[in-house]
């Protein structure tokens, strides 16, 4: 039988039963009616960013879109329980409840894979701009030799070129 910890220490495995369990939830969630569709939304570009995450192993940033997505998902899970509640039946309400429930975990889980793929412990880098200059190289035109100050005045323009 396979140790618990070690399966939740295996990168791949964790955000693949993130994709699964996230999956039955939001199916079953979805067998409700809806209010305008931002429940089936922001639920698709969660399960989309998730996808792109299983496809793109080494991507920083397909993880932390999942990431986001989810984190934010928490609070607009309540805010659509809270204002579809009575359109909704209860299976819906039930596997909507249970997601919201999960969705913490979820988010920790993406946190944990993506500090694992490289991402900065605070990702404040991709959000806010730095104040340190980056160097900029043209990878279309070899690089071109800087000219001396030292050349003397009066010199031809014809000579340049």
């Amino acid at each position: 039988m396979v140790d618990l910890n070690e399966a939740m220490s295996s990168p791949f495995i964790r955000v693949k039963l993130i994709a699964v369990v996230h999956f039955v939830f939001l199916s079953n969630a979805m067998l409700g009616s809806w209010g305008l569709g931002a429940y089936v939304f922001y639920n698709l570009l969660f399960m989309a960013a998730l996808f792109w995450t299983l496809h793109s192993k080494e991507s920083i940033e397909a993880i932390e879109t999942a990431l986001v997505i989810d984190a934010c998902s928490i609070i607009l899970d309540l805010i659509c329980l809270t204002v579809f509640f009575h359109y909704m039946n209860g299976w819906a309400v039930v596997f909507t409840i249970i997601n919201m429930i999960l969705r913490p975990l979820s988010v920790l889980l993406l946190y944990r894979e993506y500090t694992h793929r490289g991402g900065a412990v605070i990702p404040t880098g991709s959000v806010f701009p730095t104040s340190q200059q980056r160097s900029y190289q043209d990878i279309d035109r070899p690089p071109q030799p800087v000219p001396s100050n030292n050349t003397q005045p009066g010199q031809n323009v014809a000579v340049i070129f």
